[in-house]
C-alpha cells in the first residue's frame, strides 16, 4: 500500500516548493496572504500524481498536504490547492503536522484578511454563516 493516497488510491508525491503570484482578482485567495510583502511567495508544497497520470499541486505548510495524503486524502481533512509553478526540493520534506503552528498561522491569515479586505470578508464570513447553518439543519433531520 502506498504511503500517500487521494480519496483512498495510491499517488506518487514529490516534495518541493511552489512558487505564487498575488492574485488580485480574488482579494481573499489564501495565498494572497502569504505574498503580501513582495507580491509572491514561495509555498512548501507537494506535487501530486495519480495513477491516471494527472497532477496537482496542494500546500505542505506545516505538514499540512502530507497529514492529508497521509489519511487517505479525503475531504474531511483539509488542503490548499496551489496553480503556481513547483519546484522539486527535498530539504522541504515535511511529512508531520505541525498543529499548533498551522492553528496559529490561520488565525493570523484570518485576522489579516479581516484587517485588509472588510468588505470581503464579511460577505464571505456571513455565506459560511449561512452554509453552516444549512448543514447543521441537515443533520438534524430525521
Amino acid at each position: 500500500m502506498s504511503k500517500y493516497q487521494w480519496q483512498g488510491e495510491p499517488v506518487k508525491v514529490e516534495h518541493g516548493y511552489c512558487m505564487v503570484k498575488t492574485n488580485k482578482d480574488k482579494p481573499l485567495w489564501w495565498y494572497n496572504y502569504e505574498c503580501r510583502k513582495n507580491g509572491s511567495a514561495a509555498i512548501f508544497a507537494l506535487k501530486v500524481t495519480t495513477k491516471d497520470g494527472y497532477s496537482f499541486i496542494i500546500s505542505n505548510e506545516y505538514g499540512i498536504g502530507s497529514h492529508k495524503l497521509k489519511n487517505g486524502g479525503w475531504p474531511s481533512y483539509r488542503h490548499f490547492s496551489l496553480d503556481g509553478t513547483f519546484h522539486t526540493n527535498m530539504k522541504s520534506k515535511q511529512t508531520t503536522l505541525d498543529l499548533e503552528g498551522f492553528q496559529q498561522h490561520e488565525a493570523e491569515r484570518e485576522k489579516w484578511f479581516k484587517e485588509n479586505y472588510p468588505i470581503e470578508y464579511e460577505e464571505i464570513d456571513a455565506l459560511k454563516r449561512i452554509v453552516t447553518r444549512s448543514n447543521y439543519r441537515q443533520k438534524q433531520t430525521p
